[in-house]
């Protein structure tokens, strides 16, 4: 199961990779463009729906790693099973939200797909696209908190630990 794991969060990882490639590569076009006076339109939205896609697509993977910013300031008070009863009660807390989240996301890409909603720009981009990135992105993020609750639960250290335990030492 690890395994399968580790293939996701490395996939949702390329993903949102690609889509700052995809930044970089419209920002340079439009800048390059104005330079020999060609109209790159859309190039602002696109590169928005861009950054919307690999942020959250990069929210797993990053929280898995360790390298998402949390508050410790609470959490660095507590030890053992004080401190495990606690990162239980935030990991559920924080899933349910993350799965929250990701339906009403899923939901409302569904809608837009449905409906035909696209961008109101030049291209018409169909808006589905990026709420769908957005929706696998907070998915992969919610089965990547699930995995630390069920490692939290069964006493191993989640896979995040490591990632924040070499910040600290930095």
């Amino acid at each position: 199961m690890r395994r399968l794991l580790d293939y996701l969060f490395k996939f949702s990882g390329g993903l949102a990779a690609f889509f700052l490639i995809a930044i970089a590569l419209l920002i340079l076009a439009q800048s390059l463009g104005r330079v020999v006076g060609v109209a790159v339109h859309d190039a602002n939205e696109l590169a928005g729906f861009s950054l919307a896609a690999g942020t959250f697509l990069a929210l797993g993977p990053a929280f898995r790693a360790g390298t998402h910013i949390r508050v410790q300031i609470v959490l660095s008070h507590f030890y053992g099973t004080a401190r495990r009863i606690l990162e239980t009660v935030t990991l559920c807390l924080a899933t349910f939200l993350g799965g929250y989240f990701a339906w009403w996301v899923a939901v409302l890409a569904e809608e837009s797909f449905s409906y035909g909603d696209t961008s109101p720009g030049v291209l018409a981009f169909p808006l589905w696209i990026p709420q769908a990135a957005m929706a696998f992105g907070l998915v992969v993020f919610t089965i990547a908190m699930i995995e630390a609750l069920v490692d939290t639960v069964c006493g191993r250290e989640p896979a995040f630990a490591g990632g924040e335990a070499n910040e600290l030492n930095e």
